[in-house]
């Protein structure tokens, strides 16, 4: 599992085959939040330097949340696809932490039986 810190620059360091590294121009990393099913991406091209780095054993990738945050904090899907062949070449799970002023999601609880739904609200 990965951690994430919302509002921070995060770096992500991959295990990647030097035999792919000739095939893939770049990244696209696709986050689910488990809750709210929101789907977010992310792409990387592996001729930035600033958000890409690598040698022979792994790369770096760096996620900037500060300005392009997830929305919301928990559990999240990650799906990492090698361009531009939409390869998928990572699936795992991710938890973003952060400090929410206030809930993203609206609680319901059902008067007449034990059962509790939340809504997702996006700002």
């Amino acid at each position: 599992m990965l951690y994430l810190n919302k509002g921070e620059e995060n770096t992500l360091v991959l295990n990647i085959n030097n035999n792919s590294r000739d095939v893939f121009t770049g990244y696209t990393l696709v986050f689910t939040h488990i809750m709210s099913k929101e789907v977010k991406s992310y792409s990387v091209s592996t001729s930035n330097t600033a958000v890409f780095f690598e040698n022979i054993r792994y790369c770096t990738i760096t996620l900037d949340f500060a300005t392009n945050d997830l929305n919301y904090e928990g559990q999240y899907q990650l799906n990492i696809y090698g361009q531009p062949n939409n390869q998928l070449v990572f699936i795992g799970m991710v938890v973003l932490d952060g400090t929410a002023e206030a809930n993203p999601f609206t609680e319901y609880i059902s008067q007449n039986e034990t059962n509790e739904n939340y809504i997702y609200i996006q700002d």
